[in-house]
């Protein structure tokens, strides 16, 4: 039963991370600066399906309604980097990125750690509240390290 389920579960994930259709949506992205910052980037290639715009709209709402201030002092930005775009290649050979990949990086005195959420990201996509709170809670806990 193993293998047969493993033989199902590949194309479904093949068409997943490769059928994604719709279109980029640009981005301009709020930098944050200083040695102490939080960075929430949201990898995406250029064909995007409705879970990867899914995940960039709650990501950008979560960090609206909770870190406003913070996003405005420049302690917290979001950037939405194509992966496709050579100039990125840099972002993406750094964080691993395929496709869509949802990082929060930590920096505390130019010293940076970083979270993969991707996984968490697609899991949770359906369940916006769900969604929010993991994803505060690693802001949060990022929050407490700059202090």
């Amino acid at each position: 039963m193993k293998p047969l389920f493993q033989l199902l579960l590949l194309p479904a994930l093949l068409v997943l991370f490769t059928n994604c259709s719709g279109n980029a949506q640009a981005g301009k992205a709020a930098t944050a600066s200083g040695p102490d910052r939080i960075e929430v980037l949201d990898f995406h290639t250029a064909h995007r399906c409705h879970t990867c715009l899914e995940i960039e709209r709650m990501t950008k709402e979560a960090l609206a309604k909770y870190y406003g201030s913070q996003m405005e002092k420049g302690q917290i930005s979001f950037k939405l980097v194509n992966a496709d775009d050579k100039a990125n290649d840099a972002l993406v050979k750094k964080y691993l990125a395929f496709g869509t990949t949802l990082i929060v990086s930590v920096v505390k005195d130019g010293k940076e750690t970083h979270t993969d959420l991707t996984n968490f990201a697609f899991m949770n996509a359906g369940n916006a509240q769900k969604f929010t709170a993991g994803l505060k809670e690693q802001i949060d806990n990022g929050l407490k390290t700059l202090r």
